[in-house]
């Protein structure tokens, strides 16, 4: 995982060289319509996550401001359910509330970080929320609709909901790209809000890291408007200019997910005590996932790992603990992966390749190309409730 200092550093680029894009007369229109308001422009997020929206607006108006325009920001409050990011929202953006539960927020009063009741401001401008997306995904092996009533459409109504409570002129909403987008949009038209959305990937935007994600922008028919000349098709256009087709894009280094590896130190055994660690493979002879790996290692003539060198990640890495604790599911779908890999022509014990033992073979990436047999400088979708695995340091 890359250093604070490296995300930092990072977002920094990324700002800089989106920024960069813009025309003149845009970044001077953008800074005339900001510093126009008479208050600072006052900011909510829900579904935090790390609250990277405000750490990139920070930035953003760090380039913009000189010293005779001072563009300001407020940021009123967070709001997020996982207590470790609520711990780095305190330590970084440090809203003036931190919310633990988007569910709460509709009826006016929340539970805050430090264990106390709060009123929820009404008072915003702008909402940000990135609301839970597991059971739109389509690696979910149980996907749920809009009414589903899985965490991804009680998140969502939560929000609207909240949306519909304090009228903010602007709303931004991040979840998977297969998400039921036309019925959200639609949720939000009910309620007086223009919609747009557009469907993006992270790596089109200098991250290495392969994320499709939609977008939407809603904006509130009695409090915003698209500029005269402009609609949300302006917008999704603007997107993809930043995106995929700027014009230094040619020109840019192109990082690689192994830029983010933060040190070669030795892996540390993971102690967080989990769930279920699964069967062993003496237990586990009639289980789906054997069956699963049998079948690909027929299917792609790879050496049976009951045979003589079928087991040869797990071979090579028996004395490193944080792979020997692995669970046998694990380790055979490494292995399954080394055998892909070596066929390929790439030693993953001398190039780095990122894996993920926790996903299904046929859903998780091998880490290289298939059509030319080299290492993929772009991740997968890389979550944070997986061990994901560095083939070699």
């Amino acid at each position: 995982a890359p250093s604070q200092k490296s995300k930092q550093t990072y977002m920094v680029a990324m700002i800089d060289r989106l920024v960069s894009v813009l025309g003149n007369d845009e970044l001077a229109s953008l800074k005339q319509r900001w510093s126009a308001l008479s208050s600072p422009l006052r900011i909510g997020t829900v579904c935090s996550g790390t609250d990277a929206p405000i750490l990139a607006l920070e930035h953003l108006l760090s380039v913009l401001n000189d010293d005779d325009q001072k563009i300001q920001m407020e940021h009123v409050f967070s709001c997020e359910n996982v207590k470790f990011k609520r711990d780095f929202i305190v330590a970084t953006t440090k809203p003036q509330l931190v919310f633990n539960d988007v569910t709460e927020l509709p009826s006016g009063k929340g539970v805050c970080h430090d264990g106390l009741t709060r009123e929820v401001p009404n008072d915003i401008n702008v909402l940000v929320a990135g609301t839970e997306c597991v059971d739109f995904s389509s690696l979910s092996n149980s996907r749920k609709g809009l009414k589903g009533g899985g965490r991804s459409d009680i998140t969502f109504w939560a929000t609207h909901k909240l949306a519909k409570k304090c009228k903010p002129a602007i709303v931004i909403l991040e979840n998977v790209a297969k998400c039921p987008a036309k019925e959200m949009e639609k949720a939000f038209e009910d309620i007086g809000y223009i919609t747009g959305h557009t469907k993006v990937c992270t790596s089109d935007y200098i991250l290495p890291q392969s994320r499709s994600r939609a977008y939407f922008v809603f904006l509130h028919c009695d409090k915003a408007r698209f500029l005269s000349s402009c609609t949300e098709d302006d917008w999704i256009n603007t997107m993809e200019r930043l995106g995929p087709k700027r014009r230094a894009q040619q020109n840019e280094k192109c990082l690689g997910w192994t830029d983010f590896l933060s040190s070669d130190n030795a892996t540390k055994k993971n102690t967080k005590k989990k769930g279920g660690r699964g069967k062993p493979l003496s237990e586990s002879l009639q289980s789906k996932w054997l069956a699963e790996v049998m079948a690909i290692e027929k299917k792609e003539k790879l050496t049976p790992y009951d045979a003589k060198g079928g087991r040869p990640y797990s071979d090579a890495t028996k004395n490193i603990k944080a792979i020997a604790s692995l669970t046998d599911r694990a380790k055979m779908r490494l292995d399954v992966q080394y055998k892909r890999a070596i066929k390929a022509g790439i030693d993953p014990l001398k190039m780095p390749l990122l894996w993920n033992p926790a996903q299904q073979l046929r859903f998780t990436d091998t880490g290289f190309n298939p059509n030319d047999g080299k290492p993929r400088p772009i991740a997968p979708c890389v979550t944070p409730k997986h061990e994901w695995i560095v083939s070699c340091r």
